[in-house]
């Protein structure tokens, strides 16, 4: 058996201490996201790197397969079956959290129905705050639009949001920068 030393077990406690304030002063955070191509998991990621002061946690929907499997994919859900990913749905709840940001790509001008299933099912938004970004190649702007309107329905304060548009590649230079706004709000 061994023996700690006044200062070794000083330096345990304090240590267990600084953890139980850290995980009192970190903001909880949930980003949501869905994806078929990766911009938008690019763009959630790079968001999250910048939240130095959230406990951030990642519930991803991303459409993976071949091309063609994606697109078959995304059409059932855009026809309302969510089948194959019906036990992730189910275990959506918000209650852990004080930060919700949801981000969608944008279909012509509205995100995939994949959200407004997200906002269904999700529980225990009211009263939570959040963050609603969108990916798009052209415009985008109606869909986050719809975005804000349906997450306030929910019963959320939408905080903040942020459209992220370019042609080919969105980069991270300005999720990064949304994220460190996001991350210096005292609200």
């Amino acid at each position: 058996m061994t023996h700690l030393t006044r200062l070794e077990y000083i330096k345990i406690i304090i240590i267990k201490v600084f953890k139980k304030v850290e995980l009192l002063l970190f903001m909880k955070t949930l980003i949501v996201y869905f994806t078929m191509g990766g911009r938008t998991k690019k763009t959630a990621e790079a968001i999250a790197s910048a939240l130095t002061t959230h406990e951030v946690s990642f519930f991803p929907m991303k459409l993976t397969g071949k091309f063609i499997e994606k697109i078959k994919m995304l059409d059932k859900f855009e026809n309302k079956d969510f089948s194959a990913i019906e036990s992730e749905l189910n275990t959506l709840d918000a209650v852990g959290y004080d930060l919700i940001i949801f981000g969608m790509p944008t279909y012509g001008s509205r995100p995939p129905l994949a959200f407004d299933e997200i906002l269904a099912r999700m529980g225990n938004l009211s009263g939570k705050k959040a963050v609603v970004f969108n990916t798009a190649r052209f415009t985008g702007g109606k869909a986050l639009d719809y975005m804000k309107t349906k997450v306030e329905e929910a019963g959320t304060q939408v905080i903040d949001q942020r459209k992220f548009r370019k042609l080919f590649w969105i980069g991270v230079k300005n999720a990064i920068k949304f994220g460190k706004q996001i991350n210096e709000r005292k609200e």
